[in-house]
């Protein structure tokens, strides 16, 4: 754990409940910015072939852009470093990171 998430850990267990949902409320603001941000340099960088990575519901998952909209991507997962065409998801810019091939 790096220092900046322990002394975030120090402050949860420290601060009032009003402190606390304050802090909450700054890192969720300071979250969705940077989802936002980088949802508008994908939105650019991205075109079909590009692979891409996202937090999914089980964890790290990888696949291959199909097509870019405006606001979402179709995904098609790998399987096993292989690309499998009937795992498609249609994810939001913002949960992508480009990653090299």
């Amino acid at each position: 754990m790096s220092d900046n998430l322990a002394i975030i850990r120090t402050y949860s267990q420290t601060l009032s409940d009003a402190e606390l949902a304050s802090a909450w409320r700054i890192l969720y603001e300071e979250h969705q910015k940077r989802g936002e941000q980088n949802a508008k340099e994908l939105k650019y960088q991205l075109q079909a072939g590009d692979h891409v990575e996202w937090t999914g519901r089980n964890g790290e998952k990888t696949g291959e852009v199909i097509r870019v909209k405006r606001k979402k991507v179709i995904v098609a997962q790998h399987l096993n470093g292989v690309m499998d065409p009937t795992r498609r998801w249609d994810i939001p810019l913002a949960m992508l990171r480009k990653i090299a091939k």
